[in-house]
């Protein structure tokens, strides 16, 4: 009987599923190609470190809360996005002493790119003439922003700074 049940609501889960990709295809085919022609995108990713809760990224150039019955973009992010507005891929990576962001963002060069960093949160931004990617990124720990060493080819963006760890010191036990 728990097995009919489990199956039952793995099914229902599917058909859900189906429906909420079917309405977004059906969504994006209304809305035809993006800015200058080029394909719409939406995606994302998910990153869960330890018991926290699950993290969600989006990234791309287009919108699809609505169809998924998901808050509105403005009304979670203060920035507003326009249609020519991307979000790139974020990759975040926790080393032991060393903490990588992995951008990506095709089609534009390294002087179009613009980092903020004030040791909690990195604020990327790349503009041209065809296309603008921007995100505020919470980085899971402190680092030093003056640490950063920043390398940028074939359209992925890499970033590595080291941990702040000025407010940990060392304990002598007597």
């Amino acid at each position: 009987m728990l097995n009919r049940r489990k199956r039952d609501m793995f099914e229902d889960m599917f058909e859900e599923m189906e429906k909420m990709i079917g309405s977004m295809l059906n969504s994006s085919l209304e809305a035809g190609p993006g800015a200058n022609g080029e394909p719409l995108v939406w995606g994302f990713s998910v990153t869960q470190r330890g018991d926290e809760s699950p993290e969600i990224r989006e990234f791309g150039n287009l919108d699809l809360r609505p169809a998924l019955g998901l808050p509105d973009e403005a009304a979670v992010h203060p920035q507003q996005l326009d249609g020519s507005m991307r979000k790139p891929f974020i990759d975040i990576l926790e080393g032991e002493d060393v903490l990588i962001v992995v951008v990506e963002m095709p089609g534009v060069s390294k002087k179009d790119i613009a980092l903020d960093c004030n040791g909690t949160t990195l604020d990327i931004k790349a503009l041209t003439e065809d296309r603008t990617y921007s995100e505020h990124v919470e980085l899971p720990a402190r680092v030093l922003p003056d640490s950063a060493k920043a390398t940028y080819q074939n359209g992925v963006l890499e970033l590595i700074f080291q941990y702040d760890r000025s407010d940990k010191h060392s304990i002598k036990i007597s």
